[in-house]
């Protein structure tokens, strides 16, 4: 094909010089009467131009009958496997697919009953944990409120205390006197003693012996019970 080609196209190229040389002929016919000489040279000129197309022409053809033929193209490489793999599986995939579908939409159901017990869960679990969080944040302030009430409530009981403490031992260093005192006991001895007399605005005076273990009975009387005495005396007032 190739080379039909070539000599065509050489066919062309020498008609279209045949045309030129013709023209050219024409040119020097008519200029012969004018310029002879000069006609001549040109005429000289041109053969020799057509000498060397014709020689360029030979030259080519020798060149396309000795040259060897082209090599012939490679052939196409072949599909892949998993091509092939694929167009056979594929009137296979195309028998099934009603089957797949029609399958696909049993399982919708339950596919939308499945998502929507994960929402439960999910909603579930975050409501528990948001319950439980401010269930544990509210009991540790209550905790935490109790724990300041109870820890300010003995506070001031403490002071209460303490304050009643220092209160009544200062009522009791300033308002009681030692004296000397003349007892008699039932055996008409005399018994010369120290005795504490703690005067009461409301009870009068209690008077007990050197050690400081008395008390008010329920008839207003200064019960003094000492390891060595035991003494009643009634109110004075």
């Amino acid at each position: 094909m190739l080379l039909l080609l070539l000599l065509l196209l050489l066919l062309l190229l020498l008609l279209l010089l045949l045309l030129l040389l013709l023209l050219l002929l024409l040119l020097l016919l008519l200029l012969l009467l004018l310029l002879l000489p000069l006609l001549l040279l040109l005429l000289l000129l041109l053969l020799l131009l057509l000498l060397l197309l014709l020689l360029l022409l030979l030259l080519v053809l020798l060149l396309l009958v000795l040259l060897p033929p082209p090599p012939p193209p490679p052939p196409p490489p072949p599909p892949p496997r998993l091509l092939l793999l694929l167009l056979l599986l594929l009137p296979l995939l195309l028998l099934l697919l009603p089957l797949l579908l029609l399958l696909l939409l049993l399982l919708l159901p339950l596919l939308l009953l499945l998502l929507l017990l994960l929402l439960l869960l999910y909603y579930y679990y975050f409501y528990y944990y948001y319950y439980y969080y401010f269930y544990y944040y509210y009991y540790y302030y209550y905790y935490y409120y109790y724990y300041n009430y109870y820890y300010y409530y003995y506070y001031y009981y403490y002071y209460y205390y303490y304050y009643y403490y220092y209160y009544y031992y200062y009522y009791y260093y300033f308002t009681t006197t030692t004296t000397t005192t003349t007892i008699h006991s039932d055996k008409k001895r005399i018994h010369t003693m120290a005795a504490t007399t703690t005067y009461s605005p409301y009870r009068g005076a209690c008077m007990f012996y050197k050690q400081p273990l008395f008390l008010w009975d329920f008839n207003h009387n200064c019960s003094c019970l000492s390891p060595t005495h035991i003494f009643r005396s009634p109110v004075m007032k």
